[in-house]
């Protein structure tokens, strides 16, 4: 299999979404390896293509952790896609836990046409401009981020910002660790700057981590819309 599943999951209501993840794969005669950063591994289910770490292995910080959706630090994902990375992949889905296989389109086919080299995409995409003019603060980490590291990139490359609840990227070799080392660098600034947590996720801070690291972000709707979807148990 050329392509894994990285997610990650804290707290009782997700632990739940997560084996609801991992039962909808069951199905499948040869299933992808998901790789899943959590802080109970005891919590989740077994199974032989199902690839658990605590947390703590990575950073011991994310042990403690808000219960509330807009108080969460989704920044604890980067360590489910560095879980998957140091497993030698480098097409990796990276999703919310709340994803399940919708078998009527699966295919290892479809999957593998949904990865676009060197780039993050996603079926779900922002504009920059277009949000930038609204009240909306999306886009407002990136450009700190510019100012912190002497950089400026054309806005126009950013009309298709992939959301990051489910994302296809697709990174080769030591790049992949030096987007993540930026990442990392992205989120000390966001939090020695106190800078706000909305919208939550890491919208903006893989953005910049890719433009950084002469990586291209995109839109994928036409190629893997709905092979995964999210079943949104809304509580916020």
């Amino acid at each position: 299999m050329e392509y894994a599943i990285a997610t990650f999951c804290y707290g009782e209501r997700y632990y739940n979404q997560t084996n609801r993840m991992i039962e909808s794969f069951d199905y499948m005669e040869v299933k992808p390896q998901i790789f899943i950063v959590t802080d109970s591994v005891d919590s989740i289910l077994e199974r032989d293509f199902v690839n658990v770490k605590n947390i703590s292995e990575f950073n011991t910080k994310y042990m403690s952790y808000h219960e509330n959706y807009y108080g969460f630090d989704f920044s604890v994902k980067r360590y489910s896609l560095l879980y998957a990375f140091q497993n030698g992949y480098e097409n990796v889905i990276l999703c919310d836990t709340d994803v399940v296989v919708n078998n009527a389109l699966y295919s290892h086919v479809l999957v593998h046409k949904s990865f676009d080299d060197n780039s993050i995409v996603g079926p779900v995409t922002y504009n920059f401009n277009d949000e930038f003019k609204t009240n909306s603060m999306l886009g407002r980490r990136l450009t700190h981020y510019e100012n912190k590291f002497g950089v400026e990139y054309d806005k126009d490359r950013l009309n298709f910002m992939p959301e990051d609840c489910i994302q296809y990227i697709s990174i080769k070799g030591d790049l992949r660790f030096s987007f993540l080392e930026t990442w990392d660098k992205c989120i000390e600034i966001k939090d020695t700057e106190n800078l706000y947590n909305t919208p939550a996720g890491n919208i903006d801070e893989m953005c910049f981590s890719a433009f950084y690291n002469n990586i291209t972000v995109g839109n994928n709707a036409n190629k893997c819309l709905n092979l995964l979807t999210a079943k949104h148990d809304k509580w916020y």
